[in-house]
């Protein structure tokens, strides 16, 4: 498979695919983009099989998604990039110094934008913004890219079940 007819709107689907959002998001989501569920499933296949050839994925990567990067750090190491179906947010990844693999994958508040306010809600809120609203944290699976927690609310007393997917809310459920 030859990676000049991947781009940034592929690795965007297999972002979306990744993410496992509930049925209403995805929907919302594909519709945003004009695709369907079956082509977002083959684009997402085509990433992974390109990015997860032994050895040098952060490489392909970095090649794939060159033309929206926004941000570069420390001698490369980390850099950020911008989809259009998270407007609000980056993906910033931190490559190993050896450019073979990944140290960390995941969304990040973009620059100039607000952090949410109110009750989180899925796809407006990032794991860090979601946590410091609830106490009494319990990790629950830590199964990159997913992280699910079990919280308690501080202002009803009521429990809560949240899902992430790179870092981004998915899914929070009263138990």
């Amino acid at each position: 498979m030859s990676q000049g007819d991947l781009g940034p709107a592929e690795y965007q689907l297999y972002l979306l695919e990744t993410m496992r959002p509930l049925p209403e998001a995805l929907d919302a989501a594909l519709r945003g983009v004009g695709c369907s569920q079956e082509r977002m499933e083959q684009d997402a296949e085509r990433i992974r099989s390109v990015i997860q050839m032994p050895a040098g994925s952060a490489g392909r990567t970095r090649d794939i998604l060159r033309d929206v990067r926004t941000h570069q750090e420390q001698n490369g190491l980390v850099e950020r990039y911008k989809f259009p179906l998270w407007p609000d947010c980056e993906l910033e990844v931190e490559y190993h110094p050896a450019w073979d693999f990944f140290m960390r994958l995941w969304f990040v508040r973009a620059p100039g934008s607000e952090s949410p306010t109110g009750q989180p809600t899925p796809w407006t809120w990032l794991k860090d913004e979601v946590l410091a609203q609830y106490e009494d944290v319990k990790e629950l699976t830590l199964w990159l890219p997913y992280e699910t927690y079990d919280v308690l609310n501080p202002k009803d007393g009521k429990r809560y079940f949240l899902r992430f997917g790179w870092h981004v809310l998915q899914e929070i459920e009263e138990m």
